[in-house]
């Protein structure tokens, strides 16, 4: 069960103190305490773990500062929509704000080369009016003797050079919570020029130490990438083990299925999962075309089969993709087959442009065929 409390409840209030000590009381079950703060109100809500099938929720709505009661129908309890459509969430990290109705593009290199490259990079993404971009310092690999990625020596020069180019937020994944550890050693020896967004791997949706360890850390937003041989329930669940640590702070990544049902793509593209996970939960959703379609691969209407992924993904309602670029795709020491060019970056953003606008449209024919059928 989940109370929801009014807009800015003051926390030293005789209201606030009388409900928390009434949920102290109750027996067998324990309350978690979550705060969202907007532009212009804070949000608190109060999350009851436990057996509270008992609980009248007319009662719950009775006691003071309570707004709102929502039973938790999913085991996803802290991600989870429950129901209500309109429960607010969103998150803002290093001036970026994420939500179910944002769009960010985060290009760049899907592993870390050179320092030229890295920059060549982050130039364009400037001079595009880009502020968030992937980077990939540690890469697991099918293989033990490909290449594992540059690790925390790399980090140094990625950071000042986000720093110089103005890039916001960098996406990068973490295999081991000692990453996390020289991430943020890196971040505090550089002066903090840039943020990072946590990756989750594919390999590691269901290795639940580190993702115990990447909830406790509060720090940094995390982007989970869906499992590629996982319901999508199961991944949610796993995603949960973020949450339940603290961390809600949390981005769902669709990045394909792994069958070969999908060939001659890398990956079966699971994009029509964009809505469904927006109704079943309040995280945002980003959509990664690069590892589901896995090529350079150009359809007879002039467009690569990527850019067309990434419409779809876009056309559903994604928030974020997440996309491979590389000033010299040959000499990319990760997926350099699949990575665009920097010259077709706006391209890119053009076309995700009109795949947005056609998704306002239709949310717009949406609600005036929705008012329609209530006059």
């Amino acid at each position: 069960m989940i109370l929801i409390l009014a807009p800015n409840t003051d926390l030293d209030s005789p209201e606030y103190h009388l409900l928390t000590r009434y949920l102290d009381s109750l027996k067998g079950i324990e309350h978690q305490i979550h705060h969202v703060q907007g532009a212009g109100q804070r949000l608190t809500e109060v999350y009851l773990i436990g057996d509270t099938v008992p609980l009248s929720r007319d009662f719950m709505m009775s006691l003071p500062c309570v707004e709102r009661v929502v039973r938790v129908q999913e085991a996803y309890r802290f991600l989870g929509r429950h129901g209500e459509d309109d429960l607010p969430f969103h998150f803002e990290y290093n001036g970026v704000t994420f939500d179910q109705d944002c769009l960010h593009v985060f290009a760049g290199l899907c592993a870390v080369s050179t320092p030229a490259h890295v920059e060549q990079m982050m130039k364009t993404l400037h001079e595009h009016g880009q502020t968030c971009t992937r980077m990939g310092a540690y890469k697991p690999r099918t293989n033990p003797y490909s290449f594992q990625g540059h690790g925390k020596k790399c980090l140094p020069f990625v950071f000042e050079l986000a720093g110089k180019y103005g890039i916001k937020i960098i996406a990068m994944e973490v295999t081991h919570e000692s990453h996390v550890d020289e991430i943020n050693e890196t971040l505090e020896q550089t002066g903090h020029p840039t943020g990072v967004m946590l990756q989750i791997g594919t390999r590691n949706t269901q290795n639940f130490e580190l993702l115990k360890s990447v909830g406790r850390q509060k720090t940094h937003p995390v982007l989970f990438k869906r499992g590629f041989g996982i319901t999508l329930n199961e991944s949610l669940n796993a995603a949960e083990y973020l949450a339940s640590e603290g961390n809600r702070k949390v981005v769902f990544a669709l990045r394909g299925m792994k069958t070969n049902l999908g060939d001659p793509h890398r990956n079966f593209v699971d994009f029509a999962h964009v809505p469904v996970l927006k109704r079943l939960t309040r995280m945002p959703i980003c959509i990664d075309p690069s590892h589901s379609v896995g090529g350079r691969f150009r359809s007879p209407d002039g467009l690569l089969d990527v850019m067309h992924a990434t419409a779809q993904g876009v056309i559903a309602g994604a928030n974020m993709i997440l996309a491979d670029f590389h000033p010299e795709p040959s000499k990319a020491l990760v997926d350099g087959p699949q990575a665009l060019l920097l010259d077709e970056l706006p391209f890119f953003l053009e076309d995700i442009r009109i795949a947005r606008e056609a998704y306002l449209q239709r949310t717009a024919l949406a609600k005036q065929y929705q008012t329609t059928l209530t006059v």
